[in-house]
Parts: C-alpha cells; structure tokens; sequence
C-alpha cells in the first residue's frame, strides 16, 4: 500500500522461486537440523479478557496457547488462538496430539503435521502454531532466518493495518485514537455488522476522525448474506464507498462467479475475498484474480505455510495485491506472519502485536525481528528462525496455565 486512500502499494510483478516442501528436505545442505530431535514442548495458556464484536456474534474473551518446542539447544516459539468464550479452556486436552511428536526428528514431525492437516484430523489451530515453532526451530538451528531457506525474496517494509471491533461510534473513535497513538492510522479496518445504518455511522465516525489519507476497510464477516441479490448488494457497497470505506472484505458468502460480479460492478470499490481463499492448498486451484484487487490470507485458517508461499506467488503474478489478516494474535505469531508478510511481498499485515489488549506475552520478549517504524511500515532485520528470544520463566509467571511435554 501507499499512503493514498484509494490504493494499495503497486505490486511487484516478479515471481518468487518454487518453494521448498518437506520431502524435498533430504536432498538439502540443511538436512542436518532435520534430524535433531525433539527433546520438549511447552504449552503456555494466555486468556484475552477484552471483548471483540463480530456481525456473527461477540467474544467476550479468547484463548491463547504459546508454544515452545526445543531440540538441538535451541528453542522454537509459536502461537494459536484456540478457543473464545471458554476461560475454563481445558489445556491437557488440547495438548494430547502434541504427544506423539516428542522424540521425533525435526523433519519427521514437520510431515507429521502437515500429513495430519492434509488428511482432515487436525484443525489449522493445531497445525499453524505447531508448524511456525518447529519452522522457527528449524532455522535457529540453521543459524539462518526461515524466510530466506524457504527463498522468500521481499525485504520491503510492509504497511501494518489497525483493527477496530466496536459497534458503537464513541467506541470506533476512541479505537481510532488508539492507532494514531500506536502509528497505525494510515491504514484501518473496521468490523461491520450488516446493518447498512449502523456500519455507514461508523464508516462516516471513522473517516470524519482519520481524514482524506487513510485506507479504511470494512469487513463484515459475511453479514450482508441476508441481500441475496448482487445488483442490490452492489448498491450497499457503493454508498458505503461514498461514506468513506475503501474495500471491503468478504460482503456475504459468495462463490467465485460472485465475487467477480461484485468486483465488476462496484466502482473503485476492492473486494477483498478472505473465506474462498482458504485454506489456500484448495484455493490455489480455483483462484481467479477477477474475483478482488486483493487478496486475504487468514492466519489460523491457512493449515500450512508452504501453500501460503506457493498462492502467493500466484497473487503477485496476476498483479493483485495479498493481505496478511489476523486471527486476533498477541505474541509469538505476530512477528512470524509479519515476517511471512514481507517475505511475500504483501501490501498490508493485520497481524499486529495489541499491548492494550494483552502485554503478557510481549513483556517477555528479550528480541524479535519486527518493528513498526515511523511511516507506520513493519521492518524486519532477520534473524535465525523467526527471531524471537523470550524469557521463558518470567512468562511462566505471567500465563493462567502451563503444561510440558
């Protein structure tokens, strides 16, 4: 993205290098760190008490699950959102398919999670963090940032975007408040509810506070599905483009030929598709670069990562822009998806640390690879692995419950 409201960054049209998938792994220099064993895990619950308001309901609080795996004397960090709505979140139970990966080698355990994602049995909320630790892992052994063995080439700053879950307007403002002090104003998303008269309010109260310049995106979960038709939807649209937003994720639930009409048909409007496009192993194959100007990869929803890269490089190629979205992230994984957002060359990340909303996590980190600089862009200097180095028994003292493996 730019700093012009009414487009994103130009998108590179280079094409990123075939990437690496696990069984291609012993053919490599790096096999080595593959064959170190995993000697433990940890598990570290952290409870989100601040309420976010969805048009599909309310989180009155959320779960999440930190993880560290360590082998060959190096530790590497994750992170999940497990749960919401369930501060009783019984973590032995979440922890019993962690089990069966202690004792493995780093590279069996690598396919281990990724076999058991692409076979159905376990959910993106299980293989994301397992995956980012053990690729974490991976290149702190390596002594190498992941990025660059997995041959990402981007190192451009890529622009952080602010996300407001409210639905009365005071709210909306004093959140907008919030990323003007955090440097996040230039670009905003806004959680909609599909009540054309409350979401135009709010979209009015956001603009009339950030100006001309900032990039406003609204995102409704879906919640104009009750407009069945496309024509009447496209209106909604364009009269909330009129009142100051300037894309639009995931309107309704819509098919590829729907998202292209709506895309056709709403002005300067960007669809921005998020729910077709995961998990992106599936989507890959029906993507269609008519369906937005850009598009939304969801944290939490992706499953693996290698496929994130592979539909990326897709994206970039049509000249359409990638989103790297968020799953409402507090620690570990948001320098690891910031870093996957440069890598990738994204116009925007989501994915943003949220001190006011839960600093446990982020009291304990002795460094990272990520920082948010002055023009409101998040740099990396890379690091092994994803960078993080934490301070393991301060956050014990900080986290609601701790398991180990």
């Amino acid at each position: 993205m730019n700093q012009s409201r009414r487009k994103f960054i130009k998108q590179s049209s280079g094409v990123l290098p075939l990437l690496l998938t696990p069984n291609l792994y012993s053919n490599l220099s790096f096999s080595s760190s593959l064959e170190v064993k995993l000697d433990e895990i940890n598990l570290f619950l952290i409870n989100v008490n601040k309420e976010r308001n969805f048009s599909y309901g309310v989180w009155k609080n959320r779960q999440h699950v930190m993880i560290n795996i360590k082998g060959g004397n190096h530790v590497g960090w994750g992170e999940s959102k497990v749960s919401s709505n369930q501060p009783d979140f019984d973590l032995s139970e979440y922890s019993q398919k962690f089990k069966l990966l202690k004792g493995m080698t780093l590279g069996n355990a690598i396919d281990e999670v990724r076999n058991q994602f692409f076979q159905g049995n376990w959910r993106p909320i299980v293989t994301e963090g397992l995956l980012m630790t053990l690729y974490d892992l991976m290149g702190k052994i390596e002594n190498k940032p992941t990025i660059k063995i997995w041959g990402l080439k981007g190192e451009a700053p890529v622009p952080a975007i602010f996300c407001i879950l409210e639905k009365e307007e005071d709210m909306v403002v004093k959140q907008a408040q919030i990323a003007v002090d955090q440097n996040m104003y230039r670009y905003v998303k806004i959680k909609m509810f599909g009540d054309f008269e409350t979401d135009k309010k709010n979209i009015s109260a956001l603009r009339k506070f950030l100006g001309p310049d900032s990039y406003i995106l609204g995102d409704p979960n879906r919640g104009y599905d009750h407009v069945t038709d496309l024509k009447e939807l496209s209106k909604v649209l364009i009269a909330l483009n009129e009142a100051g937003m300037d894309g639009v994720e995931d309107p309704s639930n819509l098919k590829k030929d729907e998202l292209i009409y709506l895309q056709a048909n709403v002005g300067k409007l960007s669809i921005i598709p998020d729910h077709i496009m995961r998990p992106p192993s599936k989507s890959i194959k029906y993507f269609d670069d008519r369906m937005g100007n850009f598009f939304n990869l969801h944290p939490n929803c992706m499953g693996t990562f290698s496929e994130v890269n592979e539909i990326s490089k897709v994206i970039r190629a049509s000249k359409k822009g990638i989103m790297i979205g968020d799953s409402s992230l507090i620690g570990a994984a948001c320098t690891f998806w910031q870093q996957l957002a440069i890598g990738n060359e994204a116009s925007v990340v989501e994915a943003m640390e949220k001190p006011q909303e839960q600093d446990a996590f982020l009291q304990c980190i002795i460094e990272k690879a990520t920082h948010l600089n002055q023009e409101g862009k998040v740099e990396a200097k890379f690091k092994p692995g994803f960078g993080l180095k934490v301070d393991e028994k301060k956050l014990l003292t900080l986290v609601d419950a701790h398991l180990s493996i």
